[in-house]
């Protein structure tokens, strides 16, 4: 059950950081500008989850047409949430790591058809996986952030063999390449695979070979000094969360961005800036197979889910929460719209945050074209 006075308080913030008037208790002006549909769509999304902040960034091949902060960054400062706060992104990091190791195959350097031991001889992993297994989530492992004994490493951190070593030893769900499961042990697996064939941390890769290409100014693999603080549902309305040691999520969800970066991303995966549209164009084709015990086709390209439209547009999308922030990044590949959306807070929802993004652009889309 919603708590009342929380509801009533986390309202008024996003009303009186909307209108400017720092304290005014009327609710924005609906309107079908931009704008009015953007701040209008959050005001109701923050209400209903009871979320401190969100940032939005709408925009087209890269160019930014709306974006906003709402809500607090900071509860105990009351420090206002900007269009340019930098917030945890979670596995959105995967389009990161897919990018990297479908750049290092352009190098020649890999060949995603090969098998993971072949990179990592040094690890007894199932001879029949391959790289190709571990981007599309067909390799049958097993969830390493679901491993009781790997959770006392989150606070601490953990070194890459112990989690490489705990996810060889359980058991395989299904042979590999016959089913998808989403598992972030495939990516996690697939950054030691990025330093093996570079000779380069995963971060500094990232750093010195994504990064720059794409425009990305506020984008990294540790935190920030100045980025919003972490939240969760606590019984009374939202409690500081934890962040954890960035060796928990590694290459599977550690990155931190803003929205502007990510807009600028999407715009050059899809104008071939950090690798060639041919080889975009590889992320976004599934295995033909089906979802492990549900029996749907998979929809799990390298790094985005496919096979949705939007107003007639193909909706590509990928969300990501790491349980204190939330974000969801999508994309329509046929003219380049964009919306990606940050909050410093936990969603409960079991699609975290696209339904709301979905939403968000069919409105747009039906209001002013997209």
């Amino acid at each position: 059950m919603s708590n009342p006075i929380r509801s009533r308080l986390l309202e008024f913030s996003v009303v009186a950081l909307l209108t400017g008037c720092g304290g005014g208790g009327e609710s924005p002006v609906a309107d079908n500008s931009l704008g009015g549909i953007v701040d209008a769509a959050v005001a109701a999304e923050m209400k209903a989850q009871g979320m401190p902040g969100m940032t939005v960034a709408i925009a087209k091949n890269g160019v930014i047409l709306y974006t906003q902060g709402y809500g607090y960054e900071d509860l105990n400062t009351h420090q206002a949430m900007t269009a340019d706060t930098v917030m945890q992104i979670g596995s959105v990091t995967k389009q990161f790591t897919a990018t990297a190791i479908l750049q290092l195959q352009d190098a020649g350097l890999l060949d995603i058809d090969r098998t993971v031991v072949s990179y990592l001889p040094n690890f007894a992993f199932d001879p029949r996986i391959t790289l190709r297994m571990l981007l599309n989530q067909t390799s049958g492992l097993q969830d390493y952030l679901n491993m009781p004994s790997l959770r006392q490493y989150a606070a601490s951190g953990v070194p890459e063999s112990t989690v490489l070593n705990a996810v060889i030893a359980a058991p395989l769900l299904f042979d590999p390449g016959s089913a998808f499961n989403y598992s972030n042990s495939n990516y996690y697996i697939l950054g030691s695979v990025i330093e093996a064939v570079s000779s380069q941390t995963y971060a500094d890769y990232l750093a010195a070979r994504i990064f720059p290409p794409a425009g990305l100014n506020n984008t990294s693999y540790l935190r920030p000094s100045a980025s919003a603080s972490p939240y969760k549902q606590g019984s009374n309305g939202p409690v500081v969360g934890n962040i954890p040691d960035p060796s928990a999520f590694f290459s599977a969800g550690q990155l931190w961005s803003n929205v502007q970066d990510m807009a600028s991303w999407d715009a050059a995966l899809l104008n071939g800036k950090v690798i060639p549209r041919t080889s975009f164009n590889s992320m976004l084709a599934p295995a033909a197979v089906s979802n492990f015990q549900q029996g749907d086709p998979s929809t799990y390209g390298m790094g985005w889910i496919v096979g949705a439209t939007v107003s007639g547009h193909p909706f590509i999308w990928h969300n990501g929460g790491t349980g204190s922030y939330t974000a969801f990044n999508g994309l329509l590949t046929d003219d380049g719209f964009s919306v990606t959306v940050l909050t410093n807070y936990d969603v409960n929802e079991a699609q975290q945050l696209l339904k709301f993004g979905q939403n968000l652009i069919q409105a747009i889309c039906n209001a002013q074209g997209c």
